[in-house]
This record gives structure tokens, C-alpha cells and sequence, in this order.
């Protein structure tokens, strides 16, 4: 029987009156019931039937619309992550044999290691993979591409891509990777093409945690679907699992969980763990310090901590479970409030955005006149300054749909990430001070823009409002962040208080001694990069420091417009040069 035959069995009475021959319009009117039953009731058989009937319906697309199907090109910058990526692309290519989009995949790996044996190893992985034609962008192929464009157009390429690639092509950050890459997709020969840019450590499902993970979402049917339906330049997606976010806006929120783990766990060492049960939902961005500046909420009165171990065990080894998992924070996991997934129809879903989620968005052709801005600086929020860039130009041709893909920060055998820019570690110790300054900076480009972006910017503002903008938000930012260090600070002396009061277990049983040692160290660990004395606070304390990056941010704001206008005369003679070699 036809997985069309069995969706009507499934669904009586949704489709009133069936054909006996099926089309492609009948498949696509009984693909929301099938796909809504299926997240009800998402066993093995429903989800194997849900995918059948997706490549049923794949080879029922009648030739009018096959002629306007989109041609995706998956976009991946990677930096020294050869075992993460191996799992990003084995999800891509597990993703279209469950699905088998008919419109076709393209794979391009833009590369930004600095050591060979990744390239070397990132390179080796395209090999033998089978629906997807694959291109590997290598740092020589990338350097030869500047370096032509800078003869022939000196000057045009600097705000996008910096200076650095002149002397090391490798750890440009991924922002200068995703504008060589738009550089270089420009001159492509691609008909109707997505550019899906996506993150080298995430993967094409949202089954958080699974072992064996199901793919229940059918990415590339509802992009060309919301493409070809909608006028949309650029769309962007959003992650589930590890927040999206860096660890220096989230060690607030962790302290507050393992106060209140351990407050309900410690005392009750030996009583079987409380901590299972359905949880209510999070709030987007219930894991930032800082929600309220982004008009987020993140109370932790709607929050209960969901414990993953399975089989009968204690409250202590819950806590000790959970300490084995506290250091991960530092390489990006919050291991108390990892994003699910909730089911919400695609179509329904779409919206106007603000954020870009560079990790996750889609642009046509068009979109490519929409670099990542001031990329040479490798500051974070690189997509949030975007969306708001983007909201102004683009209006409603800028939006969002719920069609995230799994974001996972560590690898699962080391608990670490294999590359992470800002983040060291020395004899041992966690050194979080470049993560938390590219925050601070980050933050302050970001806030500023949405504040000229509100009177008119970049057109319509000059150099005095780009000055007041900078100064009222470093004051605001300032404020901000000294209010959260206070609170983590407070934080910790209560947690302190905890692994020091006498009336707590932690000399009980083996999993109570674990426990606190990991709790310790993961407090000493937020001490040394929260503390006044810490490297990255007393660097942003500083006025000299914080001049210098006003200055420059202020430059770079002032020329962002001619920038862009010389971004869009260059893609164009890209594009006009690669029309005439054809």
C-alpha cells in the first residue's frame, strides 16, 4: 500500500474526496494532518510512514513546479572541528535519505583551521558521501579569490573580510568565513539557488539528547515551499538543545538552578531522585543573564530541574551527575536548560524576525548583498546586529519560521568542543576573558545599531548620533553587566555556604564526596572569570581600553553605508563577469 493510501487510512475524513491517482497537490493538502499526527503520537512506525510519504510526494513534484524548485546549497564555515562536523554532515546526508528533497543538495565546506591535519581532515570527509554533490572552499582557493579582488578592486573587500588572510588564513572567525563564502557563491553558476548557512556543530533534527535521533522535519520541502509561496530574501531558523548564546551571559541563571538543586537535593542524599516529571515550557531565552535587555524573560519560577539519568538512583547521584556536567558550561552548555523542541506548523510559524541566527538562516540570491557586518572584528552578536540591519532594508522580506536544527556545543566522548574562539585553558584552568569581551563588544555594537537603526540609520544618521548612541549604551551596558556580576557573585557565596555548612551531607556516601568536589570546582572556575580581579573585568573596567574600541566601533558605524554600497557594486561585477564565462 501507497504511504498516501496509508496517510487517508490515518486521516479519514481529511481528504473528502481522494483520487485514485494522487498529485502533487493532494500529497502537499494532507501533509499538515499527517505531519501534526505524527509529533501526537511520534513512535518508530509514524515517523518511517512520515518520511515515506515526504518521498512519495518528492516524486509526485510535476514538472511546472520541479522548474522552480530551488537548488539548496548547505553552507557550512568550520574551524578545527573534524569529529563535530563529521556528525553535522552525517545528519545532512541521514536527513535526505529519509527525505530525499528532489530539487537538490549541495554541500560547501569553507574552511578556517589553522591546523593542516583538520583541513586535511575536513576535506577527507566529503568523500564518499552519496545525494549530495559536495565542494570543498580550501584556504588557498579563498586566498587566491582576495587576493584577485583586491588588485583589481582595492579597498572594496576590508570591511567584510579585515586584513587578517593577508598573513594567516586560518581562525579569520566565522563571520570574514561566511562573507568569503558569499564571495565566492556570487560567481556560481547555480540555478534558483538557498544558501543555508548553518554552524559546524549542529545537526538536522531536534531529538535533544537521543542516541539514535529521529528526523521529523522536513527542512528543505517547507524552504523551497516558503521561498517559492512568499517574496523572502532572507530567513532564519533557530537552534533547540544548547543555548545559542556565550557562556558569559549565563552563569547567573546556572548558579540560580544549582542553588535550588542542591537546597532540595543535599539534604535528601538517600531518598530516590524527585527530579522527573514533566517540566513546563522555558521561555525563549531562559537561560541569558541579561533577558530583559532583550525583552526576554527568564524567571526561574516557571523553571524545575529535568534529571537524565534513567533506572532507579538517590538524589545524591543526581547531584553528582549533574557536577560531572558543570564544566561544560564553559565551552557553551547549559546543562540545566537545554532548549526542547515544540511542535508548531511550519506555515503557521512564519513571521517577521529581528535576530539572524547565524548558525541557522536562509537568503536567495538577492540575500547575498547582506553581509555579516563588521565580521573583520569578531565580535559576538554578529546576527543579531544583522537582523536589526536587516528589519530596516528588507522589511518583510526578512522573517523566521520554527524549523530549528539540534545545536550541540560539545562533543559527547570529551564533554568539551574541539575549537572554541575565546575560551583557553591553561594548567587546568578555564580562562573565559575573550569570550566575555567579544560579549561586552558584541553587545555594544548590537544595542547601539538597534538605536540608530531607529532613526534612520545607516542613511540618515552622522557621526554625532553615532557618538551618542555608543556612549548611551556603554553606560547601559556597564550598568548591566556590573548588576549581573553582582548577582553571580552573590551567587556563589551562597553556593559556598552550601559545600560549607555542616548540616549538609558531602562527607556521606561516595556519589555526596563526588558531588562536592565537582561543585567546587565549578565555583572556583566562576570566581576566577566573574571577580573583580578577573582579566576580562578589569579590562572593561578600564576607560583607556573601552576609548579605543569606541573609536573604532564608531569608524566602522560611520562607514558601514558606503561599505555596504561598495559590498553590492562588487557582488554584481562578480556576478556580471561569471554571465560572460558562461
Amino acid at each position: 500500500m501507497s504511504a498516501f493510501r496509508q496517510a487517508l487510512d490515518l486521516l479519514p475524513g481529511v481528504h473528502p474526496a481522494p483520487p485514485e491517482v494522487p498529485g502533487y497537490t493532494d500529497y502537499e493538502r494532507l501533509l499538515p494532518a499527517l505531519e501534526a499526527a505524527m509529533w501526537a503520537q511520534p513512535d518508530a512506525g509514524r515517523v518511517a510512514h512520515y518520511q515515506a510519504y515526504s518521498r512519495e510526494m518528492e516524486a509526485a513534484v510535476p514538472p511546472d513546479i520541479a522548474a522552480r524548485r530551488h537548488r539548496i546549497v548547505v553552507v557550512v564555515p568550520v574551524a578545527d572541528r573534524p569529529r563535530q562536523l563529521a556528525v553535522c554532515i552525517d545528519s545532512l546526508a541521514a536527513w535526505q535519505a529519509a527525505y530525499a528533497y528532489a530539487g537538490g543538495i549541495s554541500l560547501l565546506l569553507v574552511e578556517d583551521s589553522l591546523d593542516p591535519r583538520n583541513r586535511a581532515a575536513h576535506r577527507d570527509l566529503l568523500a564518499g558521501i552519496t545525494g549530495l554533490d559536495t565542494h570543498y572552499l580550501g584556504v588557498d582557493e579563498q586566498h587566491a579569490l582576495l587576493t584577485s579582488l583586491e588588485k583589481d578592486l582595492p579597498g572594496r573587500i576590508s570591511p567584510f573580510v579585515g586584513d587578517d588572510w593577508r598573513r594567516e588564513m586560518g581562525h579569520k572567525g566565522a563571520s570574514v568565513t561566511r562573507n568569503i563564502a558569499m564571495l565566492w557563491l556570487s560567481a556560481q553558476a547555480i540555478e534558483r539557488p538557498l544558501f543555508h548557512f548553518i554552524d559546524s556543530d549542529q545537526a538536522f533534527h531536534v531529538d535533544v539528547g537521543a542516541e539514535h535521533p529521529r528526523y521529523m522535519l522536513n527542512y528543505y520541502h517547507y524552504l523551497d515551499r516558503l521561498f517559492r509561496m512568499h517574496e523572502i530574501s532572507v530567513l532564519t531558523g533557530k537552534v533547540v538543545g544548547d543555548p545559542p548564546v556565550s557562556p558569559a551571559v549565563m552563569a547567573g541563571t546556572l548558579l540560580a538552578d544549582v542553588i535550588r538543586i542542591a537546597e532540595e537535593a543535599a539534604p535528601r542524599d538517600a531518598a530516590a531522585c524527585g527530579f522527573h516529571g514533566d517540566a513546563p515550557p522555558l521561555e525563549h531565552g531562559a537561560y541569558h543573564d541579561m533577558a530583559s535587555m532583550f525583552g526576554l524573560d527568564n524567571r526561574a519560577d516557571a523553571w524545575r530541574y529535568a534529571c537524565p539519568l534513567e533506572g532507579p538512583h538517590t538524589y545524591a547521584d543526581a547531584l553528582d551527575e549533574l557536577g560531572g556536567r558543570l564544566l561544560h558550561f564553559f565551552d557553551g552548555e547549559h546543562p540545566t536548560r537545554l532548549t526542547p523542541f515544540s511542535y508548531q506548523p511550519v506555515e503557521e510559524s512564519l513571521a517577521p524576525a529581528r535576530t539572524v541566527y547565524t548558525g541557522n538562516y536562509v537568503m536567495n540570491s538577492e540575500g547575498l548583498r547582506h553581509a555579516i557586518p563588521f565580521a573583520p572584528m569578531k565580535l559576538r552578536m554578529a546576527g543579531p546586529t544583522l537582523g536589526r540591519l536587516l528589519q530596516a532594508s528588507l522589511g518583510e522580506r526578512f522573517v523566521q519560521a520554527h524549523l530549528p536544527l539540534l545545536h550541540q556545543r560539545i562533543e559527547s566522548d570529551s564533554g568539551r568542543s574541539e575549537f572554541r574562539p575565546g575560551v583557553s585553558r591553561q594548567a587546568g584552568q578555564v580562562d573565559l576573558s575573550g569570550e566575555y569581551e567579544r560579549q561586552f563588544l558584541g553587545d555594544w555594537v548590537l544595542f547601539s545599531v538597534a538605536e540608530l537603526v531607529a532613526q534612520g540609520y545607516p542613511a540618515d544618521v552622522g557621526a554625532e548620533g553615532i557618538a551618542r548612541a555608543l556612549e548611551r549604551t556603554e553606560q547601559c551596558l556597564l550598568d548591566g553587566y556590573a548588576e549581573t556580576r553582582r548577582r553571580v557573585m552573590q551567587r556563589l557565596e551562597r553556593l559556598r555556604e552550601l559545600l560549607d555548612s555542616p548540616a549538609m551531607p558531602w562527607q556521606g556516601g561516595q556519589a555526596m564526596r563526588s558531588a562536592e568536589a565537582k561543585l567546587r570546582a565549578f565555583l572556583e572556575s566562576v570566581q576566577r572569570n566573574f571577580a573583580a580581579e578577573s582579566p576580562a573585568v578589569v579590562r572593561l573596567s578600564d576607560t583607556a581600553f573601552r576609548g579605543l574600541w569606541k573609536q573604532r566601533l564608531g569608524t566602522a558605524l560611520l562607514g558601514f553605508d558606503a561599505a555596504t554600497r561598495e559590498w553590492e557594486r562588487l557582488l554584481e561585477s562578480r556576478r556580471d563577469a561569471a554571465a560572460w564565462e558562461r
